[in-house]
């Protein structure tokens, strides 16, 4: 099991969760014992070892190196430490006896103080979901600057498709807000648009897009070009608009076909052959006529 690489205080606590905050702390000390179990879930499904060997990263290296990701790597394990918080708090919020103070919640000490309402716990519940999901993906986005990590198995679990995060999703939909529900459901959507799209431009090609996503390896301009088109046609996709991924589709596939050597991977596809394919006209000018046909 994996030992935690990270030391966590009632102020981290409750600046990852403000609703938390109290002058008191039973509410953190009722989370607490849950960290170790939190921190080693998360440590299996997003972090492996390449990401662990992150945090363990030591304040002489940090000054020393020249590597860009070392820029970053505080960033990373403040992520972590507030994924913890929000992912132990969830674990066990239904368990405790919430009750409402002037900075947030607490958890009920007497019988003189009533708990708070189910609808406020609900909406405390779906806030920390939210703020989870968040927190969760800006530890994948900050451990894909980590060398190695896009090869791992973390990483293929946790960016599965071209369309992964909150912020990419909102950014090209405009949307403001989602419910954990919503987004659970919108990313089961894009699954299915994955699936699609790789018939359309082939498995070769996807994963070799995926594997700019995840930071194995740079893209070029062109690249880059299609991968915004594959974002969009995904999100249109996900969404039933097919009148506008039809359009989408097709400067897609144009733009492929004026920059082919660019996606030999694609280009010695049998999805480029099957965009490709005409259906045989039997004329009685054709070599191949059949008669009767």
């Amino acid at each position: 099991m994996a030992k935690m690489k990270i030391q966590i205080s009632k102020d981290d606590f409750e600046q990852s969760i403000l609703a938390a905050t109290s002058s008191h702390s039973e509410v953190f000390e009722s989370v607490e014992p849950h960290f170790k179990e939190s921190y080693q879930r998360i440590s299996k499904q997003i972090l492996g070892e390449v990401g662990e060997k992150a945090l363990e990263t030591s304040e002489e290296a940090l000054e020393t190196s020249s590597h860009p990701w070392y820029n970053n790597s505080e960033e990373l394990r403040e992520a972590v430490i507030k994924t913890v918080c929000l992912d132990a708090f969830l674990s066990v919020v239904r368990h405790l006896d919430l009750v409402l103070t002037p900075t947030g919640f607490g958890v009920v000490a007497n019988n003189e103080v009533s708990p708070a309402s189910s609808s406020r716990v609900e909406a405390l519940i779906e806030q920390c979901r939210v703020a989870f999901i968040s927190s969760q993906q800006t530890v994948l986005a900050l451990l894909c600057n980590v060398p190695g990590w896009g090869k791992t198995l973390q990483a293929k679990q946790g960016i599965q498709t071209i369309v992964w995060s909150f912020d990419a999703y909102r950014f090209l939909t405009g949307e403001t807000s989602m419910t954990s529900k919503e987004w659970a459901s919108k990313l089961a959507a894009m699954q299915e648009a994955d699936a699609t799209i790789r018939k359309l431009v082939s498995d070769e090609q996807m994963d070799d897009i995926m594997s700019q996503v995840r930071c194995e390896r740079k893209s070029n301009w062109e690249e880059n070009e299609v991968r915004v088109m594959l974002m969009r046609c995904m999100i249109m996709l996900a969404n039933g608009m097919l009148s506008a991924y039809s359009n989408e589709r097709a400067r897609l596939l144009s733009y492929l076909d004026k920059n082919l050597d660019k996606f030999p991977l694609y280009a010695n596809s049998s999805a480029y052959k099957a965009n490709h394919f005409k259906e045989f006209n039997n004329e009685k000018t054709k070599p191949a006529f059949v008669f009767n046909a």
